[in-house]
């Protein structure tokens, strides 16, 4: 059975739809996930442990390697490192968590809401919120100095990252900028450089290019470096990626799209 794909891009997050059997490679995405099961159970695989099956949303922290799959529909909400992200950044850091009472009931309920209705932007973000709502706000202190050149790093060029000007504008080392951001978020820096670059190629596909550009646009050597960077980062293939269906704000710039 072929799945269907939804997928709204929101900020640095979104929100992705799986109608029908689906499943992705083991892999270690850089963002805070919360996998809803619809209509049947997940079958979740982390590195360093046993697979399990269960019925109960899931949240995975930023960076740990892991494979998701259901035979039913899902819901995946990626909230961003900053803001929406920032308390289930914290609950989350380093493992693999299966939601109970309160939290699972809310994340549940939200998914379910936006299946019932469209999914576009404004409700992907809608969706983002709820689900951001049932962990408790805030989280430790977050260098605003990391989220600032964050942001710079994601307007450069996804091949060529300054990260020495880079950490120099916010007054620090570029070794102290390493430091920091792992730190916040328990992974390296240049996995999240990596992760980057390969945002760049996967919106270059979705936007039409074929896959030898798309690898150029994200810095990549050619199309079996691209495949190998988004099978580690996503947990997909770039054609599978391309062929879902997207929904983005006209005038949003900068988004990522997420497996």
């Amino acid at each position: 059975m072929t799945a269907r794909e939804h997928t709204a891009l929101v900020g640095d997050g979104g929100v992705h739809i799986v109608e029908g059997a689906g499943e992705t490679r083991r892999h270690a995405l850089h963002l805070v996930k919360l996998v809803v099961p619809v209509d049947g159970p997940l079958e979740v695989d982390v590195a360093g442990g046993r697979p399990f099956g269960v019925r109960a949303p899931v949240l995975t922290g930023a960076g740990v390697a892991h494979a998701v799959g259901s035979p039913g529909a899902t819901v995946t909400v990626f909230l961003p490192p900053d803001g929406l992200g920032a308390g289930a950044q914290a609950v989350a850091r380093g493992r693999v968590l299966v939601l109970e009472g309160a939290q699972a009931d809310q994340a549940r309920a939200a998914a379910r809401d936006v299946l019932r209705g469209r999914l576009d932007h404004a409700a992907a973000r809608e969706l983002m919120r709820a689900c951001a709502a049932a962990f408790a706000p805030g989280g430790p202190p977050f260098d605003r100095r990391v989220a600032r050149a964050m942001r710079r790093l994601a307007e450069q060029a996804p091949g060529r990252p300054a990260l020495g000007p880079l950490a120099a504008a916010e007054g620090l080392s570029r070794s102290r900028l390493s430091h920091l951001f792992h730190g916040a978020f328990g992974h390296p820096l240049r996995d999240y450089v990596t992760f980057l670059r390969v945002m760049t190629a996967v919106r270059a596909l979705v936007g039409g290019a074929p896959p030898a550009r798309a690898a150029l646009a994200g810095g990549f050597h050619d199309q079996a470096h691209l495949a190998r960077a988004v099978a580690a980062t996503l947990g997909r293939t770039p054609g599978s990626l391309a062929r879902s269906h997207f929904v983005q704000a006209p005038d949003a710039a900068g988004l990522m799209v997420v497996p």
